[in-house]
């Protein structure tokens, strides 16, 4: 593990990941934050690391924890001398912002290209980030992964009663990673934090900057596990992997 207090970043040439893991889960439950959640005697958050730190196109991966966390040291990457740990924030965009700050003041170059992958989306495939690796490498434009819209969509009022029909035409979910260049979204996310805008994720920072982002379609499924009964549904994919 890299020591974050004597941290040279600037000559960093490859990709960097950040893995936002300070939320507790208050809709999956229990008294166990849902990345230390096992898997086949595997923790979530191990799965997820070990598909970036495996890479060679990934030169630093920042695991951003809660700073009461008291179960990342049991991570079995904990080890690895391309990780290292930062404070997390109240929510997600001062999490990952906290990351770029660390980043920045490390010397990290602005070219740099950015991956934010969700802790608990343990089943993303190589496949599907080798796409959007490529995607970048080829446009050097915002990106992240993305899965069409099947289902019809309703709008409902408070009393779930349906007011509208929505087009799913040109409806994608959001998936994760989310890729830019460094100092764009380090601008996007300090944006966002110090005017209070709420936004989900950091396609939302960058849509806000008015910095254009494109959608690529996943090919596998990348589910993000928010309740318990998508640990199984999680273990199922991955054994089809392997």
């Amino acid at each position: 593990m890299i020591d974050e207090l004597d941290s040279d970043l600037s000559q960093i040439t490859n990709n960097v990941v950040l893995i936002p893991a300070a939320g507790v889960g208050k809709r999956f439950g229990g008294h166990l934050p849902k990345q230390y959640c096992k898997i086949k005697d595997r923790m979530v958050l191990d799965i997820t690391l070990d598909k970036f730190l495996s890479l060679e196109s990934v030169d630093l991966v920042v695991l951003i924890v809660s700073p009461t966390d008291e179960h990342y040291q049991s991570l079995s990457s904990i080890t690895s001398d391309k990780l290292v740990l930062i404070d997390g924030g109240e929510d997600r965009s001062n999490s990952v912002n906290n990351g770029l700050r660390f980043l920045f003041d490390n010397g990290l170059p602005d070219e740099t290209p950015i991956l934010v992958h969700d802790a608990v989306r343990p089943c993303i495939s190589d496949r599907d980030i080798q796409a959007l690796l490529d995607f970048y490498a080829e446009n050097k434009q915002a990106c992240f992964l993305a899965e069409p819209v099947n289902d019809s969509l309703r709008k409902v009022d408070i009393y779930d009663q349906v007011v509208e029909s929505v087009d799913r035409e040109q409806l994608v979910k959001a998936l994760t990673p989310q890729m830019s260049r460094f100092i764009d979204l380090k601008h996007a996310l300090a944006t966002i934090v110090k005017n209070d805008f709420v936004v989900t994720d950091e396609v939302g920072a960058l849509i806000n900057c008015d910095i254009p982002v494109s959608a690529i379609t996943a090919q596998d499924l990348n589910i993000k596990i928010t309740r318990q009964s998508d640990l199984l549904l999680a273990e199922t994919i991955l054994s089809a992997e392997s």
